[in-house]
């Protein structure tokens, strides 16, 4: 498995789906030029999401291969549907950047910190379950996708005080200003104004 060097780090967007931890990371990442590694799922796209830029959509054989292969550094299993990001992609990005970003569930957040320690840094975003439905309603997600999504937020909400990082999500853009701050701390690329 790669070892990360000095100054490179590992930052993992995580929390409830439908907080915004995906828009809140791109915008940031965004904001201050950092590298997004994909996962890679079994599922189908949604009517909104596009190949290379959401996900890596696989097919399931495609990706038991690429497991018994030993390419993935985390795997998971929600509602069965597999996803994965692989040790390459890490790498290649990793080298070529110094620093990314990943969204992941609090499964795929806790094997990457197991498997990276110190070097990556959890971001927690969160919503209440309110504004949770609201957003998922908003997305077009259907009522029976939004249960399966709520049956995992206590869940997911329990992993908050595990993070290094936590964002209540009311205003996204005062979320992302306050996220890119954090971020630009660990980087000290000079990039934000943090006064």
């Amino acid at each position: 498995m790669y070892v990360l060097k000095d100054k490179e780090i590992v930052f993992v967007f995580t929390g409830p789906t439908g907080a915004g931890r995906k828009t809140i990371a791109e915008m940031a990442g965004a904001t201050i030029h950092m590298k997004q590694v994909l996962s890679y799922t079994t599922r189908e796209p949604r009517p909104n999401e596009a190949e290379g830029r959401d996900y890596h959509f696989v097919d399931p054989d495609a990706f038991a291969a690429a497991e018994r292969n030993g390419e993935f550094v985390e795997v998971v299993d929600i509602d069965g549907v597999r996803y994965g990001v692989k040790h390459a992609d890490i790498e290649a990005a990793l080298r070529q950047y110094g620093c990314i970003y990943l969204v992941l569930n609090r499964y795929g957040a806790e094997i990457l910190k197991d498997a990276y320690g110190d070097k990556v840094k959890r971001f927690f975003i969160y919503a209440s379950p309110d504004t949770i439905v609201e957003r998922l309603k908003n997305r077009g997600d259907s009522e029976d996708r939004i249960r399966r999504y709520l049956s995992h937020y206590e869940e997911e909400l329990a992993y908050k005080s595990e993070c290094e990082h936590a964002y209540e999500n009311i205003d996204s853009s005062h979320t992302i200003y306050d996220v890119a701050k954090t971020l630009e701390s660990y980087l000290q690329r000079g990039l934000l104004d943090l006064d």
